[in-house]
């Protein structure tokens, strides 16, 4: 069995019409588990029909106990699941009819740890690009290349093994963009036995209270939060990761959080990251704070930033 763990927060205009393409896939042995997280709109109501005619469904409301946030409802919904295959899916995206039916025949077929299936982006319009335009017959499946966004896909798209599900984790606490980076790098390190299938059986929605829309009307809030995706990250793989990978991360933040300095914006996580750097860089990455404060009064102190990488 397939489990579908749905986290959701205030998506009553588009939640109905992604369950309905759920219920309406060509591979029937699954469970939706829809977390609420704390919605103050109706999505009770419109969920609550295709609950009540489906028994594959269920409605939950993330308890008090645990902490708010859609990372922290996927990983509570994932500990109510039962399926031997784990997918994580939006709440207001869309299942094409053969998403699973092809993703799990792919899986089995081959003894896949994990497949991909690719996706495209539709707003009120119609059809657009594709999140990710990669060669998905040729690219090497690897962690640095997820960093990288070489090879990377959404998280919609993964089918993994619960073997491997059961050894991952959702960072919650993290501003919720890019819920599938640093997942999908630890779960690169534990296997690349995967494969990228070549078909599109996602859509994914465009909206204008959707990340991707808000991420291009302020900026700086975005490279603020790439930037704390790239540290936490490099912390929540740092007991798996080679040194090129976690390199890489702790540089991808020093350039980042150097730009928002700039822009007299004093980063987060400024003492962590230096002691990271140290450990990695050694004596190097101290020049890590020496930069944050030149480029925060000055404007510039860019050279100190590039020691402080390596």
């Amino acid at each position: 069995m397939i489990s579908i763990i749905i986290a959701t927060y205030n998506r009553a205009p588009y939640i109905l019409e992604t369950l309905q393409s759920i219920a309406q896939q060509t591979y029937e042995n699954f469970e939706c588990i829809i977390v609420d997280d704390g919605s103050t709109d109706n999505t009770s109501e419109v969920v609550a029909p295709i609950v009540a005619n489906d028994k594959r469904f269920t409605y939950i409301l993330r308890p008090e106990t645990q902490k708010k946030g859609a990372n922290h409802s996927r990983n509570y919904g994932f500990t109510l699941s039962k399926g031997d295959y784990a997918k994580f899916f939006d709440s207001d995206d869309v299942m094409l009819p053969t998403h699973l039916e092809v993703s799990i025949n792919t899986l089995e077929k081959s003894q896949y740890d994990f497949v991909v299936a690719d996706c495209i982006n539709f707003d009120s319009k119609g059809l657009l690009e594709r999140p990710y335009n990669i060669d998905r017959k040729n690219s090497p499946i690897s962690a640095l290349r997820f960093a990288q966004f070489k090879t990377a896909w959404i998280t919609n798209d993964l089918l993994v093994k619960r073997e491997f599900a059961n050894k991952l984790k959702f960072e919650g606490d993290i501003r919720d963009q890019a819920s599938e980076y640093q997942y999908n790098i630890r779960l690169l390190l534990l296997t690349t036995n995967g494969f990228l299938i070549d078909k599109i059986l996602t859509h994914r929605r465009i909206h204008d209270d959707g990340f991707v829309v808000k991420a291009k009307k302020d900026m700086l809030r975005f490279d603020i939060m790439n930037a704390e995706l790239y540290y936490i990250t490099a912390k929540y793989v740092k007991d798996l990761a080679p040194e090129a990978l976690l390199r890489w991360l702790l540089s991808s933040h020093v350039l980042l959080t150097y730009k928002v300095a700039t822009q007299k914006v004093f980063p987060e996580n400024v003492i962590g990251a230096t002691l990271f750097l140290a450990k990695i860089n050694g004596i190097s990455g101290l020049m890590y704070p020496l930069s944050i404060i030149s480029g925060y009064i000055t404007g510039k102190g860019y050279k100190l930033a590039k020691i402080a990488r390596g």
